[in-house]
């Protein structure tokens, strides 16, 4: 594989990452602050989601007429809830070529999720003030903060 190529995957499997645990509520996303994908509780993702998304909507202080956009961009399912993630122990028994064509199917379904989150976000985004985008903005995690949510 050449540079290029591996350089994208790489850039696409960071920004899948950080767009999916900002999609959870960042923080420790059930997970112990240990930044593995293996320990996740969904049930704790999912209070995360909830509390991060309430948080939000109350900073945002949304106009009646913004509801709709904030719905349709808090209704996003998870980008990583576990489904499309391949059974580690299926893996095991794969050799080397089909265990990275698992991995590449598993990324293009990343990409399809985060695709579809970033249709709905930049929708709900151009509905909101100037000033309600700055505090979206300071909400949303940079790359160097681990996908964590900034709460500020």
């Amino acid at each position: 594989m050449n540079k290029s190529v591996k350089m994208l995957l790489a850039g696409v499997a960071i920004a899948a990452l950080s767009a999916s645990v900002y999609a959870h509520g960042g923080e420790d996303c059930g997970y112990g602050g240990h930044g593995g994908m293996m320990g996740w509780d969904s049930a704790k993702m999912e209070k995360y989601h909830e509390q991060h998304l309430a948080k939000l909507h109350d900073k945002l202080k949304l106009t009646a007429q913004q509801e709709t956009a904030w719905k349709k961009f808090a209704a996003q399912p998870p980008m990583m809830d576990g489904t499309t993630r391949p059974d580690p122990a299926e893996m095991d028994k794969l050799n080397a070529p089909q265990r990275l064509e698992k991995g590449l199917e598993h990324m293009k379904a990343m990409e399809a999720k985060m695709t579809d989150h970033l249709a709905a976000l930049k929708e709900f985004y151009a509905v909101l003030t100037p000033e309600q985008q700055k505090i979206f903005d300071d909400q949303m995690p940079h790359p160097g903060d681990r996908g964590h949510w900034r709460g500020k």
